[in-house]
């Protein structure tokens, strides 16, 4: 059962402007006057920023398709270490911020699925660049703009904040502990960090909870052991880490531990601008220009460089489309990756053949699925549409002895093609991936390949997808290899009227591969 709210953090109903304002912003207290700041906080009492935080924040309650946010806080259930890496101005501050501020108050929202902290007694620390930029970050995002003032007004709310100790830096205000009371009755202790302080300063203590706001740079000697320090103080006591940041400085540390990780527990989410509706468009690009050539990717998509680089570059912005409803005389084909050892996955092409224009309408991608899930998955949208699938749906289930394939068929409707997708059609098994690649790059260059801007996770993988040491990092491409698999076998796309015919037609639940 659920401890009832102490009264002290029970929120008021305010204007709805007013809230809207607050929670959208949390860090964009700069653009309000002192004046404006003093009447919005005068008129919240006993509110504070979490609790409207999560009343706006982008993944609402109100939202059918939770976004970023909301999946990077739902992933706490199984992730014990969760990275979001993300282009500047998204919020990623925030919302890693917010998480503290829940776990240390032991406040979450009723819609929370991620980890949570019922009872208090522990540390939490907090890592920043160097002193200035902790306090235009996650300082200010916990606490408020100020230590006097507007103390409070931050993601913490006042009451909940029990002691405060300043550090003796060349930047005025810097807070170096924080004690917060936890609903429990038992307070958490806050340690505020920097890497510049060097890795010495990680040595020793048992936090239960570290948050990264950016990261350390492994260039300098006293911070390229930062990671493997606060790794090891997080698995002798069970912890939980969290970072947010923009990578600007490539293919680091930090980077390769999350993307090229095979643990399930190690988990990390993209973000770009495309992924934040509360910035303006005129605005993005005329930042993008102020930003030089090697960075704009990265702050611009959250996307650094790896090892030998990135296989797509084409700039999202150039194949990224609004949702649309799809003409009755396209072709329409799916692509699947079975979900062995790794996500299951679905990509959704639709293709307008006058122009020679492919579409990618829709992706899903879950892990640990069951067949059936997939299969309905697959099915849920235009079940007549013809299936793509790889080589290894021809592996035979240890039960009936039926191949993969077959049982989707089989046992789920699904209009599975007769045959593995395969470049030319009397040569099966596994294809080489380069082909099909170079053919996705010719469609992204020519403006032959678009997107819909809902295949958010199309679009992480894409933004990820790099080789090293001449492979490719076959990682995190789940979607991906479902898009390359529906794109290889084009040629069997059906328009509706076709594909409904076939799938009326008994014995012709699959299009045969000839």
């Amino acid at each position: 059962m659920t401890p009832a709210m102490p009264e002290s953090f029970v929120p008021r109903q305010t204007e709805t402007a007013q809230r809207g304002r607050l929670g959208a912003g949390l860090l964009g207290y700069s653009d309000m006057s002192m004046e404006e700041l003093g009447s919005l906080l005068s008129s919240m009492s006993r509110e504070n920023a979490l609790l409207n935080w999560w009343d706006t924040c982008y993944g609402s309650p109100t939202n059918p398709d939770p976004d970023w946010q909301r999946r990077f806080y739902d992933a706490g259930a199984f992730a014990t270490q969760r990275l979001v890496m993300a282009a500047n101005g998204v919020g990623k501050s925030q919302t890693v911020c917010a998480e503290l501020a829940a776990h240390v108050t032991g406040e979450y929202p009723e819609w929370w699925k991620g980890k949570r902290f019922e009872r208090g007694g522990w540390e939490a620390w907090i890592g920043s660049i160097d002193n200035d930029m902790q306090k235009r970050g996650p300082q200010r995002a916990l606490l408020g703009r100020d230590l006097e003032d507007l103390l409070g007004t931050g993601l913490i709310p006042k009451q909940a904040i029990l002691d405060l100790q300043r550090r003796q830096a060349g930047v005025k205000e810097v807070v170096d502990t924080l004690t917060v009371q936890h609903r429990s009755g038992e307070p958490v202790v806050i340690k505020f960090l920097t890497f510049e302080q060097g890795w010495r300063k990680w040595q020793s203590g048992d936090p239960k909870i570290i948050l990264w706001d950016e990261e350390p740079d492994d260039s300098v000697s006293d911070q390229k052991d930062i990671l493997s320090e606060a790794l090891t103080r997080l698995v002798r006591n069970s912890g939980i880490f969290i970072c947010g940041y923009t990578p600007l400085l490539g293919d680091t540390q930090l980077t390769e531990h999350f993307m090229n990780s095979e643990d399930p527990s190690v988990w990390w989410i993209g973000a770009s601008w495309d992924d934040a509706p509360h910035m303006d468009e005129d605005d993005k690009a005329r930042i993008a220009e102020q930003y030089p050539e090697h960075q704009r990717a990265a702050r611009t998509q959250g996307v650094p460089m790896l090892g030998e680089g990135r296989i797509f570059r084409e700039p999202e912005s150039s194949f990224l489309v609004e949702p649309m409803d799809i003409p009755k005389h396209w072709a329409v084909i799916k692509g699947i990756d079975f979900g062995m050892d790794h996500p299951a996955a679905v990509s959704t092409l639709a293709w307008d053949r006058d122009q020679d224009t492919v579409y990618l309408t829709r992706t899903w991608r879950k892990p640990d699925c069951r067949t059936q899930d997939h299969a309905f998955a697959i099915n849920s949208q235009d079940d007549w549409a013809p299936v793509a699938w790889p080589h290894d749906g021809e592996i035979r289930d240890r039960g009936s002895g039926l191949q993969l394939h077959k049982i989707y068929r089989r046992d789920h409707g699904v209009n599975m093609l007769s045959k593995s997708a395969r470049y030319e059609n009397d040569t099966g098994g596994p294809q080489a991936q380069w082909p099909i690649i170079e053919q996705l790059r010719l469609r992204l260059e020519s403006g032959r390949f678009k997107v819909f801007r809902t295949c958010t996770p199309f679009l992480e993988e894409y933004r990820s997808y790099h080789t090293r040491d001449g492979k490719i990092v076959s990682k995190r491409d789940d979607c991906l290899k479902a898009t390359f698999y529906a794109l290889m076998m084009l040629r069997y796309a059906q328009s509706p009227m076709a594909g409904r015919k076939m799938s009326a037609t008994p014995g012709a639940f699959t299009t045969a591969v000839h």
